[in-house]
């Protein structure tokens, strides 16, 4: 991405697959600024970008929006792999070309076009965590199977995949009952039709994915029973594309519709001690639409001018249910459903009764670039975004970016980007209502139907040079002051006598984030290298006192051998320290023990369509504390796999 005024991270295909990836998170640990956390109570991890957590991280898959599983965080382990072309990361608010949720920027998973002609692939891989984890007695209990394919039929590509995971419990601490691993499987089936390679003419893609997830582990409940958390997800998405390219520019449309059921559930594991088992249901509805026209208006005054402009409407609507069964009706809300089974009370209850909100916005970004006579390139990229929500009224994000592309000698080239922007986050619906309960960990988080909008104010510098062969070296530094920043805070409530902690999200009057980066990537025949180390420092500038779960000190490693033509080695690294994870009332802070996770992965071609692939995720086997609530070391260790992909 040289030649775009926006500092933009990319990781290719080639490399991906290289990581052996089930899904993007082995990429986006390998990029500079991008730290991931677990998502507490599930299998996935949620992303973090300059210090701002997932919730204000902007997840696309070809420029439409992925729906949050958690509050209003994506679990990026349910973004598969496999058809990714590339993934780019724009970090920070810099660019007016994204709206709301891209505060701390946007990482956006551009697919890959199906081949021309017929053919397919499949995989299979398998793993285990070591028998004194895992629960299961197979030997290779955690697994991952993958069938995709594609045709062209007069002019028309047609593409389908499926790719299902399949988990056991392990257990980090075989003397308690409870265990970190889930049992169950995550699946997805996806379908596409396209003329994406028709020149001249109106190009077309209609897309159609379904994603399952069907979890269970075990927990003790609040009186002390053995029991289990289950989780069944379901969510369908459709996508629609329309392209259209003249002598001056193109038009393009797309829209998206998705819908989200997430049913989980506390349960006891004695059926004759019901009282106490909880269910809850939630529906998650988004749409959006946009359209956009990309101009180039030649030569003006000196310069070559671009412009992107558009508009784009979006909605989202949210309901959710809890049915628990009880030794009392008391303190029952007054729109309880309540039946009598026995010494039993099943209340039912509406926690959220259709709550729905919509934004319409527009935006403009005009490319200005002039090249002189020596080489020398000046580009100014002024931008705007203004929208327009149902619930918060209106609100204007101005930006404005700068490349300058200077050669030097024959070969080398520094690029310098500078980049101020306005970023601004509507509290969504999961913010303002949404109950996320994990009494069976010992806390709840509420939402506020009383928040105010996000805003912030991001400037983005960076020095690149490159050989634009081998060599890319680039340094840069970010500063973002934040307003109304919305955490998750200890209310001071609580639940069965102290033993459910009540978190609500609240807006935090002050913060910022600054920090600077250092990464090398060399590309050579044999060898290839990516190395980058990021220092952080998030601050909550009403106590003064550290944004909690931000690693200050990040050093990432990515070394690939291509010992011949059929067998290559990758080694990485995801080195973090200086993590605060707890503030006591007194101002004393806790911290995390020191992430250290090497994975050694290599794959050797059998054929040129076959491939036996292997490796050892997490070779050092630096895991959390179960005991620890500070902790947060990954809670996977050390996973040795094998695989076999062939493709046809």
């Amino acid at each position: 991405m040289a030649d775009v005024p926006v500092r933009t991270l990319v990781m290719e295909s080639k490399t991906i697959q290289k990581l052996h990836s089930r899904d993007i998170r082995d990429a986006l640990r390998m990029l500079p600024g991008i730290q991931l956390r677990e998502i507490h109570g599930k299998t996935g991890e949620e992303v973090q970008l300059q210090g701002l957590n997932g919730d204000r991280v902007l997840i696309l898959v070809d420029g439409l929006p992925v729906s949050a599983t958690t509050g209003s965080t994506v679990d990026t382990s349910q973004l598969g792999a496999l058809d990714i072309e590339q993934i780019e990361v724009i970090p920070g608010a810099a660019s007016s070309l994204y709206g709301s949720a891209a505060m701390g920027g946007v990482i956006n998973i551009i697919t890959r076009q199906a081949p021309e002609k017929t053919g397919g692939r499949v995989s299979l891989q398998a793993g285990s965590f070591s028998s004194d984890r895992e629960l299961s007695s197979e030997v290779l209990p955690q697994r991952h199977a993958l069938i995709s394919g594609h045709t062209e039929v007069s002019g028309v590509s047609v593409t389908a995949l499926i790719d299902r995971r399949i988990s056991s419990e392990f257990d980090l601490d075989t003397d308690t009952y409870p265990t970190q691993g889930f049992d169950g499987t995550k699946t997805q089936y996806k379908a596409g039709v396209s003329n994406r390679r028709a020149e001249g003419r109106l190009q077309w893609q209609l897309n159609a994915e379904k994603y399952e997830e069907d979890l269970e582990n075990r927990r003790l409940t609040n009186a002390g029973f053995k029991g289990s958390k289950t989780e069944q997800l379901d969510r369908t998405r459709f996508t629609g594309e329309l392209a259209l390219a003249d002598n001056h520019g193109e038009w393009k449309a797309q829209a998206l519709s998705e819908n989200q059921t997430d049913d989980t559930a506390q349960l006891n594991n004695d059926a004759t001690i019901p009282a106490g088992n909880l269910w809850r249901e939630a529906d998650y509805n988004q749409h959006k639409w946009s359209a956009q026209r990309q101009q180039s208006f030649g030569q003006k005054w000196g310069h070559d001018l671009q412009l992107v402009a558009g508009i784009e409407g979006a909605g989202e609507s949210l309901s959710q249910n809890k049915t628990e069964i009880l030794l009392s009706d008391e303190g029952a809300a007054a729109d309880a459903v309540v039946e009598v089974y026995g010494d039993y009370y099943r209340v039912s209850t509406p926690e959220v009764e259709s709550a729905s909100r919509d934004s319409l916005e527009a935006f403009a970004s005009l490319t200005a670039t002039r090249t002189s006579h020596n080489g020398n390139t000046l580009e100014w990229a002024p931008g705007v975004r203004v929208q327009n929500d149902s619930d918060f009224g209106g609100y204007v994000s101005p930006g404005l970016s700068s490349r300058q592309s200077l050669p030097l000698g024959q070969t080398w080239q520094l690029q310098l980007r500078e980049s101020l922007g306005a970023g601004y986050r509507v509290p969504n619906l999961k913010d303002r209502y949404y109950v996320f309960d994990h009494s069976v960990n010992g806390y709840m988080v509420l939402g506020n139907p009383d928040l105010t909008p996000e805003s912030s104010r991001s400037f983005q510098l960076s020095a690149n040079f490159t050989d634009q062969s081998r060599w890319n070296i680039e340094a840069s530094a970010f500063f973002n002051r934040l307003y109304d920043l919305i955490e998750a805070e200890d209310s001071g409530e609580s639940l069965n006598n102290g033993q459910v902690v009540i978190y609500r999200y609240e807006n935090i009057q002050n913060a910022r984030t600054t920090g600077a980066e250092m990464a090398t990537q060399y590309s050579g025949e044999t060898l290839s290298l990516r190395l980058s180390y990021g220092w952080l420092k998030a601050l909550n500038l009403d106590t003064d006192q550290p944004l909690i779960n931000r690693a200050p000190h990040h050093i990432k490693g990515l070394l690939t051998a291509q010992w011949t033509d059929a067998w290559d080695t990758t080694l990485t690294l995801d080195w973090q320290n200086g993590m605060v994870t707890g503030i006591s009332d007194d101002g004393d802070l806790s911290y995390s023990r020191p992430i250290a996770r090497v994975d050694l992965k290599t794959g050797f071609r059998l054929y040129s369509d076959l491939l036996l692939f292997g490796g050892i995720n997490n070779l050092t086997d630096n895991v959390r504390d179960p005991s620890d609530s500070y902790d947060r070391r990954p809670s996977e260790g050390r996973f040795p796999y094998v695989g076999l992909n062939l493709s046809f």
